[in-house]
């Protein structure tokens, strides 16, 4: 892993992109843009790379410009400096969020998510916590994830507002334990289960006995041991053990076998304080092993010795993962 010193055609590509996508660019910019890409085949190279990695948060930059006048130039000045003292890498990471469309709010939301402060519980960055509820149920949840808990004469219902959780179900024959997602509730038959909310869709895993599945469009399944499903409203997808629906967190670990890389990138997330971006090319690499949840700096290293991919730090805040060249 190295902390970016940055060429000057990547620095020219960057600057290119920021004076495009800020919405200022003129059409002589844009026609002498296209030169520039013509005259050299690294200035295309350079361009692909750096659009490849950054082009889903670089959508945001034109909103950034327009809240916060002048934080395009100084996000510009950010991105382009070479690796500084310790003492200024706070200041450049905050920068580089601000680039990135997030500002303070976001800076703070990467350590403690801002959506779950409401919520019953919730865990930060890289947090795991267990509840013990009123029945006696134990609640595991994830890192970033927040539910809340309404129990009632008639029923036991665990909101899952974001994140994952994880439920060992006390007997109620009176009181079902009901566990409710964006998409639809898994009620528990059993013991022991685990639910996922995602972003457009929700995971349902069966680790003892079984659940039973309604989406809010009222379809229903019944999900028994060592079987998982994802689900919208109006559909439910059968799926084949993954890491995804794999309770190995609840050790602070995740095991591949022969998934894309960016199925670990998305199991670290809410474990890395800074931003994790990796390129289409990079997500596809395939990867097999057991990695550790809670020293994401290290897992990457470890990964860029033995695969075609390259990892570069631009301060605490954002690591960018691509393939090598």
């Amino acid at each position: 892993m190295s902390t970016a010193k940055v060429d000057p055609i990547t620095r020219a590509a960057i600057d290119w992109m920021l004076r495009l996508e800020s919405g200022q660019a003129c059409p002589s910019e844009r026609q002498v843009f296209k030169a520039w890409l013509a005259e050299n085949p690294a200035h295309l190279a350079a361009w692909q790379r750096v659009a490849g990695v950054l082009q889903a948060p670089m959508a945001d930059l034109q909103s950034v410009e327009r809240r916060s006048p002048g934080q395009l130039q100084a996000a510009r000045r950010a991105l382009l400096a070479s690796a500084s003292p310790s003492g200024k890498k706070a200041l450049q990471g905050g920068l580089l969020l601000l680039l990135l469309g997030l500002g303070a709010a976001g800076m703070v939301d990467r350590v403690t998510p801002l959506a779950g402060l409401t919520a019953d519980y919730q865990t930060a960055t890289g947090e795991r916590k267990t509840i013990e509820l009123a029945d006696g149920s134990l609640l595991t949840l994830n890192a970033r994830s927040a539910v809340d808990v309404e129990f009632s004469s008639g029923q036991r219902r665990v909101r899952l507002r974001a994140g994952e959780l994880q439920v060992d179900v006390a007997a109620d024959a009176r009181r079902p334990f009901v566990v409710a997602t964006a998409q639809g509730q898994v009620q528990a038959l059993g013991t022991r289960f685990m639910v996922r909310q995602g972003t457009d869709e929700s995971l349902a895993s069966v680790q003892q006995h079984s659940v039973q599945l309604d989406t809010l469009g009222g379809l229903q399944r019944r999900i028994e041991t060592g079987q998982a499903v994802s689900f919208t409203a109006t559909q439910i997808d059968p799926q084949t053990p993954t890491s995804r629906s794999q309770t190995d967190w609840l050790a602070g670990r995740v095991e591949l076998h022969d998934e894309p890389l960016s199925a670990l990138i998305e199991a670290l997330r809410p474990y890395q304080t800074g931003m994790l971006r990796i390129s289409p090319e990079a997500a596809r690499v395939r990867v097999f092993g057991v990695f550790p949840l809670g020293n994401t700096p290290q897992t990457l290293s470890a990964l860029a010795q033995t695969l075609p991919i390259k990892v570069t730090r631009y301060g605490p805040w954002l690591t960018l993962i691509d393939v090598r060249g």
